[in-house]
């Protein structure tokens, strides 16, 4: 199978655009983000909103490749992190440390 790969351009809080880098290889889905979280491997919202299928903070003019980047998600290992992210932040009960946790996960799964 061939490597895929799709940057954005995303606006974030300084005053040149991040770049999000979503690279598909196999079953496989890396995804890079050179803001501040991002480049220490945490947790980035760059990433998420794009795979959340969310164009708004896009700049680069290829906001149509977002869905295609969507598509790439099911049955990877980002997938399933994200998922128990999201079951965990409707569980009302859940500890601060859980959310973490899965934070955690889901941005190892991206950064391998």
């Amino acid at each position: 199978e061939i490597m895929e790969e799709i940057t954005f351009l995303v606006k974030g809080s300084s005053k040149d655009p991040y770049e999000d880098i979503f690279i598909k290889d196999g079953n496989s889905l890396t995804a890079v983000c050179n803001c501040p979280a991002g480049t220490y491997g945490n947790f980035c919202k760059h990433r998420i909103n794009i795979l959340d299928g969310k164009t708004t903070s896009i700049t680069s003019d290829n906001t149509d490749k977002v869905s295609l980047v969507v598509g790439w998600l099911p049955g990877t290992d980002v997938a399933a992190a994200l998922d128990e992210l999201r079951a965990i932040e409707k569980d009302k009960d859940a500890d601060k440390s859980a959310l973490s946790d899965a934070k955690r996960k889901l941005a190892r799964a991206m950064n391998t």
